[in-house]
C-alpha cells in the first residue's frame, strides 16, 4: 500500500511540475505562423546539423578501412606517426569512394617540431577519422610540441574559388525561401550559393533604430558594413525565382551602394571524426592560462580544424588540455555531438563561423576553456543545444556580427567577457535566441545588451530571453524579449521542437 502511495505521490508531484511550466507565446506564434504561412517572431532554427538534421548520421561500417599501422604508424612507441597518418589518409583519398582511417587503441604522436605549417590534411570528400574510443584504453591522439596558429588537424578543400552567379533583384523578408535574381541562367536545382553582401549602408538600415559606435570601425566606409554570407541550397527555380531549401534569416532590402550577389559554394562532404580523445602537451606549461596574455595561452595547441565542410560532423570525442579545441569556418549542415571538453584551461573549444546550420548538441565544456561553445564572423543559424558549460564561463559570441542563434536547454555559463576586438563589434546582430538557459555565477549579474560606454561586452542587438533561470539574482537592459524569467518553458527545447513540427508536424508542446 505505501508503495502505491508513494507512485501516486511521485506521479501527482510530476504532473503538477508539468502543469506549472508554460507553452510560451513565443511558441504558440511560431506554429500559427508556419500554419498560416505568415513570418514568425522566432527563426526557424531547425535548419541545422548533418543533412539539416532530417537523416542519422551515417555508420561508416561499410566504408573501406585504411589502419593507420599498414602506413607505418605505431602507438605508444614515443615516435612521431604525422607522416603515417598522412599516408593513409592520402590513400583514403586516392580511393574513388574515401574511406575510413582507423585508429586502433593506443597513444599517436604528432608535432615533432614548432613548425606551424605542418599538418595532417585532409582535403577530398568521404573521409572519416575513426578510433577505438575516446574514453582511457581507446585511441589517443597527442599533439606533443606548440604550432602556434596552426591546428593540427585540418579538413579543407584545395579549390576554394568563389565567383558571382547573380545579384539579387527584389526585397526578400525574414524567414522566406525565394528570391528574384537578374539571371538565373547560372544557377541549378541542387546547387548551394552563398548570399553575400557588406555595405555601411544597410548595415545602418538594418540595425536602425541602436545606435553604432564609432570605434566599431569595420562597419563603416567604403568597404566596411556586417557581412552577410548565408549559405543556401537551391530548390527551385522559376524563370528568374530561386526557391531556397533553408531560410534567409534577416529581411534583404536592397540598398544603391553594393549589391546582394549569389556566389557558388565549394566545400567537401561526408567528412568526420569520431570516437578519439585529442590530447596536447598543454597541460605541461609552467604557466595556467591568462586569456590574452600571448601567443602561447591563447593559441600555442590548436587540434581540429573544419573548413568549407557540408554534410559532416564530429561525434564521441574528447577534447583535454587544449588552448583551442574545434574551429568550424564556413560549415553547411555540420554536426558537434556528445563531445566533452575537459583538462588544463585554455582558449577556445568549438567555434562556428561564416557557416550556416552548424549544431552543436549534448556536449559538455567543463570550464575547461575560457569560451565555452561559440559563434562570430558572420556565422548564421548556429544551434547550441542540450549542453552544459561551467559556473562562470562564458558563451563565446565572438563579434563580427553572426545573426540568428539559438542557446537552447543549456545548464551554467555566463554572458559577460566575451571575444572579439572592438573594431569588429557588435559581438551579435538580431535574433539571439536564450530558451531555457540556466546562467551559473558565483556574483549577482546585471547586463545591457546595447552598452554604448563600455569597450567590452554587451553588444548584443536585442536579444531574446526564453525561460531564462539562474542561481544568483540577474537583471537585463536592452532586452528584445524577456519572457517567463525564472521559470522554465515549454518545449523545453526550441530546436527540437522546430524540427519536429517541420518533419512531422507534429506540436510537441501539446
Amino acid at each position: 500500500m505505501m508503495k502505491k502511495l508513494s507512485c501516486l505521490i511521485l506521479s501527482t508531484v510530476f504532473f503538477l511540475s508539468l502543469k506549472a511550466q508554460k507553452t510560451t507565446p513565443l511558441w504558440q506564434d511560431f506554429v500559427s505562423a508556419k500554419a498560416q504561412k505568415k513570418t514568425p517572431i522566432l527563426p526557424d532554427f531547425s535548419y541545422a546539423g548533418y543533412n539539416f538534421s532530417e537523416k542519422e548520421i551515417p555508420s561508416v561500417s561499410a566504408k573501406k578501412i585504411f589502419n593507420v599501422l599498414d602506413f607505418g604508424a605505431k602507438p605508444n612507441d614515443n615516435l612521431y606517426d604525422d607522416d603515417a597518418i598522412q599516408k593513409a589518409i592520402d590513400a583514403a583519398e586516392r580511393n574513388e569512394e574515401g574511406g575510413v582511417v582507423f585508429f586502433p587503441a593506443g597513444k599517436f604522436l604528432l608535432a615533432k617540431d614548432n613548425d606551424s605549417t605542418k599538418q595532417i590534411r585532409i582535403s577530398k570528400s568521404n573521409i572519416v577519422l575513426k578510433g577505438s574510443g575516446s574514453a582511457l584504453g581507446g585511441t589517443e591522439i597527442y599533439q606533443d610540441k606548440m604550432r602556434i596558429n596552426g591546428r593540427q588537424i585540418l579538413f579543407k578543400p584545395d579549390n576554394n574559388v568563389q565567383n558571382r552567379l547573380t545579384t539579387i533583384t527584389k526585397n526578400a523578408e525574414r524567414e522566406s525561401f525565394w528570391v528574384e535574381v537578374a539571371n538565373a541562367g547560372a544557377l541549378k536545382v541542387g546547387m548551394d550559393v552563398v548570399l553575400k553582401h557588406r555595405s555601411e549602408e544597410f548595415t545602418k538600415l538594418y540595425f536602425s533604430p541602436l545606435p553604432l559606435k564609432q570605434e566599431w570601425t569595420r562597419l563603416q566606409g567604403e568597404n566596411g558594413g556586417m557581412l552577410i554570407y548565408e549559405i543556401h541550397t537551391i530548390e527551385k527555380i522559376q524563370g528568374n525565382k530561386v526557391k531556397f531549401k533553408n531560410p534567409i534569416h534577416f529581411d534583404l532590402v536592397l540598398v544603391k551602394s553594393a549589391a546582394f550577389e549569389l556566389l557558388n559554394y565549394n566545400a567537401i562532404e561526408e567528412c568526420g571524426i569520431e570516437d578519439i580523445r585529442f590530447t596536447s602537451n598543454w597541460k605541461t606549461y609552467p604557466e595556467e592560462f591568462v586569456h590574452h596574455k600571448n601567443a602561447v595561452h591563447d593559441y600555442a595547441y590548436e587540434a581540429v580544424g573544419m573548413e568549407y565542410v557540408k554534410n559532416s560532423w564530429v561525434r564521441n570525442c574528447e577534447f583535454q588540455d587544449w588552448n583551442e579545441g574545434l574551429f568550424i569556418r564556413s560549415g553547411y549542415q555540420v554536426s558537434v555531438l556528445n563531445v566533452d571538453f575537459t583538462g588544463k584551461k585554455g582558449h577556445a573549444s568549438v567555434h562556428a563561423r561564416t557557416g550556416y546550420g552548424v549544431l552543436i548538441k549534448n556536449c559538455h565544456f567543463n570550464n575547461a576553456q575560457h569560451h565555452g561553445a561559440g559563434t562570430g564572423y558572420s556565422a548564421v543559424n548556429t544551434v547550441i543545444t542540450q549542453c552544459t558549460l561551467g559556473t562562470d564561463q562564458n558563451i563565446d559570441i565572438h563579434s563580427g556580427q553572426p545573426f540568428a542563434t539559438l542557446y537552447d536547454d543549456i545548464q551554467g555559463g555566463v554572458f559577460y567577457n566575451l571575444g572579439g576586438p572592438e573594431p569588429g563589434h557588435p559581438h551579435h546582430a538580431k535574433y539571439l535566441v536564450l530558451w531555457n538557459f540556466r546562467h551559473q555565477s558565483v556574483n549577482e549579474q546585471h547586463y545591457n545588451f546595447w552598452d554604448m560606454a563600455r569597450r567590452r561586452n554587451y553588444s548584443i542587438a536585442l536579444p531574446f530571453l526564453v525561460g531564462f533561470q539562474s542561481d544568483r539574482k540577474v537583471t537585463f537592459e536592452n532586452v528584445g524579449i524577456n519572457e517567463s524569467q525564472g521559470h522554465e518553458v515549454l518545449p523545453r527545447s526550441l530546436f527540437e521542437a522546430q524540427l519536429q513540427l517541420r518533419l512531422t508536424g507534429r506540436n510537441v508542446a501539446e
